[in-house]
């Protein structure tokens, strides 16, 4: 099957794709089962890329070499021209590692890595309990003993990822309401939007990068030690990273190190209390904790889709498609797709032997910088969450965000009791 040019209108399959439906907000997983089976390489008029939903597909995608991440490598389109358009009117921040090819992309992530390391980020570790432990003191404090009603997302999924970045990056405190409302615009920019969003979008980078640029210079002045200092100081043979190369990264950080960590945390948390019998294995066996997390990356994970770009001629899943092409590799498909993970793909397994093969963190040399951090403190959230929520239960309906790249809980109600 050879691939449509860009303005002939491709004929789909029997499958649609919509992820501005409500209905598909709600509830993805039944779209991509029919996209796998029905049409697996599927046109998006929407998105004028392809939709890739099967797991052997995405995965070669993700460790193919000759795919770009660079927008500018691909044909000229509606929607990459829109996000070319708003790239040059805010051409400072547009240097993100997630958007390089290398050399380029080798060389500031080396730049990089050093603290994002498996063991630098354990130590993290304390920072992480002390931070969450405290959000449970309060809430406890707060509502008194007995049951209460909770928020799990406003109350403890959303702000505690920031409030943990913006303590080991070295921001004072009281920034973190406004870092909530940025990242939560900057977590959007690649979702369909208006013109007026995404003006709003903009607005928000800008506000963003201008407060980082002042701690930043503030670091370079007088470091002290946090993650900022160490990213305004790194050096490699030379090599520094210039003040847009430091503010593209440190946005993205804050997206990255964010809007997902809350995203899987809250859809960790509403798929255990849908299988009950889940939950209940790990409060019996706490030791699964860190394999859970997997379980949970695997079977509602954050991160939807990535985007590639095509270098060449190639044949992705029996579709031919030319040099330039935008491809959208579903994550979220291929980590249910029952041609790789059986029959037991759309149920929650705790103690999944080989959970650890998502594709929630990408793979290749784009692999997620920052998949140690996420691991850890999911991982710690959900210790002290079935520790101390005693008698957790739905409160309410869950309600979803609806942004397509990123899928999370705006709201998710709980019944239950803190203890100490």
């Amino acid at each position: 099957m050879t691939a449509p040019g860009p303005t002939t209108g491709p004929t789909t399959g029997p499958a649609t794709f919509d992820p501005l439906d409500p209905a598909f907000i709600e509830a993805p997983y039944e779209t991509y089962a029919r996209l796998r089976d029905d049409d697996p390489v599927h046109w998006s008029e929407l998105l004028w890329g392809w939709v890739v939903t099967r797991f052997d597909d995405v995965s070669a995608i993700l460790r193919d070499s000759s795919m770009s991440s660079d927008i500018h490598k691909s044909t000229p389109n509606p929607v990459i021209d829109l996000e070319l358009d708003g790239m040059a009117e805010f051409s400072r921040a547009t240097a993100t590692i997630v958007h390089l090819d290398d050399p380029d992309h080798a060389r500031v992530r080396k730049l990089m890595a050093e603290p994002f390391r498996v063991r630098e980020v354990s130590r993290l570790g304390p920072l992480i309990e002390q931070r969450v432990g405290g959000a449970l003191d309060r809430l406890r404090d707060e509502h008194g003993p007995g049951v209460v009603t909770l928020d799990l997302i406003a109350d403890l999924a959303y702000p505690l990822p920031v409030e943990i970045f913006s303590e080991w990056l070295g921001v004072p405190e009281e920034a973190n309401p406004q870092f909530r409302y940025w990242t939560s615009w900057v977590a959007r920019s690649r979702d369909p939007m208006s013109l007026d969003e995404r003006a709003e979008l903009y607005d928000a980078l800008g506000e963003m990068y201008v407060y980082l640029a002042e701690q930043a210079e503030l670091k370079r002045q007088a470091p002290t030690g946090d993650l900022l200092s160490y990213l305004v100081h790194a050096e490699t043979e030379g090599d520094r990273l210039s003040t847009d190369e430091l503010m593209s990264q440190l946005i993205t950080l804050y997206m990255a190190g964010h809007e997902p960590t809350a995203s899987l945390v809250g859809n960790g948390i509403l798929a255990l209390l849908r299988q009950p019998d889940q939950l209940a294995r790990l409060r019996a066996d706490p030791d699964l904790i860190r394999n859970a997390v997997s379980e949970l990356l695997r079977f509602d994970g954050p991160n939807q889709f990535v985007r590639r770009i095509t270098t060449r001629p190639t044949t992705v899943g029996g579709v031919e498609v030319p040099a330039g092409t935008v491809l959208f590799p579903g994550l979220a498909s291929a980590n249910r797709d029952p041609r790789r993970w059986g029959p037991t793909a759309e149920m929650v397994m705790v103690d999944r032997p080989d959970a650890d093969q998502h594709l929630q963190f990408g793979g290749g040399v784009h692999a997620c910088l920052g998949a140690h951090l996420a691991r850890l403190q999911a991982e710690l959230f959900l210790r002290a969450f079935l520790g101390r929520l005693e008698g957790l239960e739905l409160a309410g309906e869950p309600q979803w965000s609806t942004r397509m790249f990123i899928r999370g809980l705006n709201s998710l109600p709980v019944r239950c009791s803190i203890s100490a």
